[in-house]
């Protein structure tokens, strides 16, 4: 289907084209007219049918009055192959480039002349339906049987679609019922699904091949604890499990000499300082290393800041000097902070407060801020010897 262009009936009818094809070639210059073009899936009956299944002229024309390529909110041109049915799938088309062109064949009256080809237009774009055409929801096949007799049976009644008895749930008679499904499918195209199979279905030799027990599982939870817990996360014994003469073994003795020298650590801190000493090593393996060597309270003073195992800052005085700040931007400089701030951004530089972080609010650490009101404060003697949530 193109835009409409005058079709002739016989060779005579039909105006002259500057542009013939004779022997495969084609012979002249193009015409200057242009016609886009729609690939429809199926054999309609006329064309008055298959604009009226793509929602007639008017629709036709919305859709094609958006330039390609389509705008995001622009409408898409829809085949409906029963109009008519308020439950019938619409098809969506994709709008592409095209560089074909639209021929007229017509034969002579008579004699043994060959077909004649002439072109029409150039076609700059067509419409591919390329999802599932045939995904529709309709009668079953032996309910035009029921029809039929029930127009013998009843012939003053009305059976059509859209009379009062359509969609009736009653079976009398051999009757079928027409159920709309409530949803159809958001996807027109086939997906691949992998299914896993069911536990069940594997035997008990199978799960033990599938699951390899490691040590690592034995470790109690260290990540994101409730404040009020009773008792912190004990200090494991890596040592057994991790071999003497191996790089795990040194990075591991590298985070836990930090922890020795202070016993709470924001996390990129520690990771910096790591890096700082000569120690390279990946996000994830700098995971599994504060995983073996610490822990760290969800919220309260000392939330996400990673803890040594074994030490509890709740029932240390001298750990108010460990506490967090949680400083957030001003709403008027979080705009200018996107264009002010390039390249890296280092921890030290943040707790020097000379450099606004690039995200809206951060986590500090009072023990590193670089400013010597602040160190002068924490450092006074405390007046509690236990920190809990109710002081």
């Amino acid at each position: 289907m193109t835009s409409p262009i005058p079709m002739a009936a016989t060779a005579e009818e039909a105006p002259q084209s500057s542009s013939t094809i004779k022997d495969g070639t084609v012979n002249g210059t193009l015409p200057e007219a242009e016609a886009f073009a729609v690939h429809y899936p199926g054999y309609p009956s006329s064309p008055a049918r298959a604009a009226h299944t793509l929602g007639g002229l008017p629709a036709i024309t919305k859709v094609r009055s958006y330039k390609s390529p389509p705008a995001p909110a622009a409408p898409r041109l829809e085949l409906r192959f029963r109009p008519e049915d308020p439950y019938c799938h619409p098809a969506s088309a994709e709008h592409r480039a095209s560089t074909g062109l639209l021929l007229r064949l017509s034969r002579p009256k008579g004699g043994c002349a060959p077909p004649r080809a002439e072109v029409v237009a150039r076609v700059h774009s067509g419409y591919h339906f390329q999802g599932m055409a045939d995904f529709q929801h309709v009668v079953p096949v032996h309910a035009a049987e029921v029809r039929k007799r029930k127009r013998l049976d009843r012939p003053n009644v009305k059976d059509d679609l859209g009379s009062d008895k359509a969609g009736d749930l009653e079976t009398e008679d051999g009757d079928v019922m027409m159920l709309v499904p409530p949803l159809f499918s958001i996807k027109d195209t086939p997906t691949n699904i992998a299914l896993l199979p069911s536990s069940n279905a594997l035997s008990k030799s199978m799960q033990r091949g599938v699951v390899q027990h490691r040590w690592e599982m034995d470790i109690e939870p260290t990540i994101a604890l409730p404040f009020n817990i009773q008792a912190v996360p004990k200090k494991i014994n890596w040592e057994d499990h991790i071999p003497k003469n191996s790089s795990e073994w040194d990075w591991q003795m590298a985070v836990c000499k930090l922890f020795d020298e202070r016993p709470v650590w924001p996390r990129q801190s520690l990771y910096e300082r790591l890096l700082d000493d000569g120690v390279q090593v990946s996000t994830g393996q700098f995971k599994s290393l504060l995983f073996k060597a610490g822990y760290y309270f969800s919220t309260g003073p000392f939330g996400k800041f990673w803890i040594r195992k074994e030490y509890d800052p709740r029932k240390d005085p001298e750990s108010r000097i460990y506490q967090r700040i949680d400083f957030r931007m001003p709403l008027e400089l979080r705009n200018l902070q996107k264009k002010k701030n390039y390249g890296s951004e280092k921890w030290s530089d943040m707790c020097k407060l000379e450099r606004m972080p690039s995200k809206s609010f951060i986590f500090l650490q009072l023990f590193e801020l670089k400013d010597d009101f602040i160190q002068a404060e924490i450092r006074k003697p405390s007046h509690q010897s236990t920190c809990s949530v109710s002081n």
